[in-house]
Formats: structure tokens, sequence, C-alpha cells
């Protein structure tokens, strides 16, 4: 049985961005429960958490703009 999986440009993109913003996510905790963090830590922190707020709102565009292109196809 030989059988293709294709996937699709969007979901390509949209799992991209969850896996990004997860990992800046994950980081910016693991960076939160540090104590004394050096000047570097403490960008990478501001940084990832930045990171993590982008791409929380990246991922509902891009599901609020798929549901109006599903919408818009009916």
């Amino acid at each position: 049985m030989n059988t293709k999986i294709t996937i699709s440009k969007f979901q390509q993109v949209f799992f991209t961005v969850i896996l990004l913003t997860v990992l800046s996510g994950g980081t910016s905790l693991w960076l939160a429960g540090k104590e004394n963090p050096s000047e570097q830590q403490t960008q990478l922190f501001e940084t990832t958490t930045m990171t993590w707020k982008m791409g929380v709102q990246v991922i509902f565009g891009l599901l609020v703009g798929k549901a109006t292109a599903v919408t818009e196809e009916n």
C-alpha cells in the first residue's frame, strides 16, 4: 500500500508558527524561573516573550483568515 500524504502550504506555515511559538514560550518560561539572570538572559527573556506574544497573534490571524476563506468558498 503506497499512500502519499500531502500537506498544504497553509498547514506548513501554521505548524511552523506553532512550533516557533511553543519554543519561544517554553524558553521564556524557563528563563522566568531563573534566579539572578544575567543581562544576556534578561534580554533573551524579553525577546522570547515578545516572540511568544507575536506568535499567538499570528496563530489567531491565520485561523481567522482560513475561516474567512472557507466561508467565502461556500
